[in-house]
């Protein structure tokens, strides 16, 4: 779009440059919003519609600085740079963000999965070995309480690897 209205078009006709180059599906959500405007609504509603049809952060960014610089006359052609600078640094941060809390998600699935591996190999390895913990009250709630622990330690390994950007 920036570059479409460098060359002097005009913000419809950028919005249409979209629809015919752009990737599916947002394409096709420019096309809706492009039939609206041409069926009578108006720029600024159609928008809005897109906006909740889409229902991305990063539209909402974009509209949201489209009635800002209708409203104030910026420069549309910068504001997108902008945007699309500000766009590209988010999803390198939120990449990175992956890459670093791999090893979190990974330490959170062994520690979940480390009591039932063990107690299937103890029970390989010695068949009677684990036949208390089945036949006795002490040894259910053992197994009970565990499974308890390993719940709530998931839940809070899986809370401090979320990290919104």
């Amino acid at each position: 779009m920036s570059n479409a209205l460098r060359a002097g078009f005009s913000i419809n006709q950028a919005f249409e440059s979209v629809v015919q180059n752009g990737e599916k599906p947002i394409s096709q959500e420019f096309g809706v919003m492009l039939q609206q405007m041409r069926v009578g609504m108006n720029f600024y509603d159609a928008l809005q519609s897109l906006d909740k049809r889409v229902g991305s952060d990063d539209l909402t960014l974009v509209v949201t600085s489209i009635d800002i610089a209708r409203r104030t006359g910026g420069n549309l052609t910068e504001i997108f740079d902008k945007i699309s600078l500000t766009i590209r640094e988010r999803m390198r941060i939120e990449r990175r963000v992956q890459t670093l809390t791999a090893q979190g998600r990974l330490q959170g699935i062994i520690v979940a999965c480390m009591p039932a591996l063990l107690g299937a190999a103890m029970t390989f390895i010695k068949p009677g070995l684990m036949i208390p913990f089945f036949k006795s009250v002490n040894g259910m709630v053992a197994i009970g309480l565990t499974a308890l622990l390993i719940a709530i330690g998931w839940f809070f390994i899986s809370r401090i690897i979320r990290i919104d950007v």
